[in-house]
């Protein structure tokens, strides 16, 4: 008689306040729990909530296990979610994952693949690229690098900021593997915020110009790209580049190291990261799962952020509110 499967446990999911094109039923996270359990997508009635920045629709469920998650440069507030899942360094009893936006991108699996691309074409590819479409609230220094460094050699921009290739491009990767350089810095700098800026130039083997994570190199091999914060100044930076730019062996040198040292490639096995911690709150039963506290103080500061948080979502309140946000 053949062995029986185990039957797979069965969980209620669902998600909220995420994102503009994030799918409910096609995403990182109900992909990973498929492999482990039996998901049930329920709008209702969910035992798991995961949840975003997006929205208020969270507060509608109150006995939920909440998961807040993040890929900006928020910190999680733990009186508000059971557990959160962000790009920070926080420890926090169990309660939190450091998973970084990067890990969900699908070209992030390609940093791992051994790359292949000869001298030749590294070296005969055009300069440097630069693509942006929002700039809204972002830190001044990436565009006065952009127009420091586009003083040297032009610098194409395929972003819809200060874009000066004629159109927004189409495919970001098969738009700067075609190019010596990338200026990847992020929007802002905090420790452990790094984003796709960095891994997209990575994955097609051009040399990212980075500024933003202070601690970026404890998660990628500092060989393998510029990193801003070595540098004294944007114009010392600039210096840099001009001397990668003319000096071949230095190019290549950086441009054919892998993204991670051996001791990174060991240390940040990610999804395992996330499998153990997923398992660590759906293995409870539910009314243990629950971290926050729900009376005291912590009750007041949940009915105020909901009042606060309800008036700014009113339409004309919430205009306002992005207008005098982005000034």
């Amino acid at each position: 008689m053949a062995n029986s499967q185990p039957m797979k446990k069965t969980i209620r999911i669902y998600f909220v306040d995420f994102w503009n094109g994030f799918d409910p039923g096609d995403n990182f996270f109900i992909n990973r729990l498929k492999i482990h359990y039996n998901v049930v997508l329920d709008e209702a009635h969910p035992e798991l909530l995961f949840y975003s920045y997006n929205g208020i629709q969270h507060f509608r469920y109150d006995k939920s296990i909440t998961i807040y998650f993040s890929g900006e440069n928020d910190v999680p507030d733990f009186n508000l979610s059971d557990y959160a899942i962000s790009f920070h360094p926080v420890q926090f009893e169990d309660r939190h994952l450091r998973l970084p936006l990067f890990v969900l991108y699908k070209c992030f699996p390609d940093l791992d693949k051994q790359k292949t691309s000869s001298s030749k074409e590294l070296l005969q590819r055009k300069f440097c690229a630069f693509v942006v479409s929002n700039s809204k609230g972002a830190d001044r220094k990436r565009e006065d690098f952009f127009h420091k460094l586009n003083e040297y050699k032009k610098v194409d921009s395929g972003g819809r900021y200060l874009n000066n290739t004629g159109s927004p491009v189409a495919d970001k990767l098969e738009f700067i593997k075609g190019y010596k350089f990338v200026i990847a810095f992020e929007n802002s700098a905090a420790s452990g915020y790094t984003t796709e800026k960095l891994i997209e130039p990575l994955a097609v083997n051009s040399v990212p110009i980075y500024w933003g994570n202070p601690n970026v190199n404890k998660d990628f091999n500092s060989k393998s790209f510029v990193n801003a914060a070595d540098f004294k100044s944007l114009d010392e930076l600039v210096q840099e580049i001009i001397r990668l730019d003319n000096d071949d062996d230095a190019y290549l040198s950086m441009a054919q190291e892998h993204p991670f040292t051996e001791s990174q490639k060991k240390s940040a096995d990610w999804i395992n990261d996330f499998d153990e911690f997923m398992d660590s709150i759906i293995q409870q039963e539910p009314e243990n799962a629950i971290r926050r506290t729900r009376f005291g103080y912590a009750r007041f500061y949940t009915r105020r952020y909901k009042l606060l948080f309800g008036m700014a979502n009113l339409p004309g309140i919430r205009y306002l509110v992005r207008k005098l946000s982005y000034r």
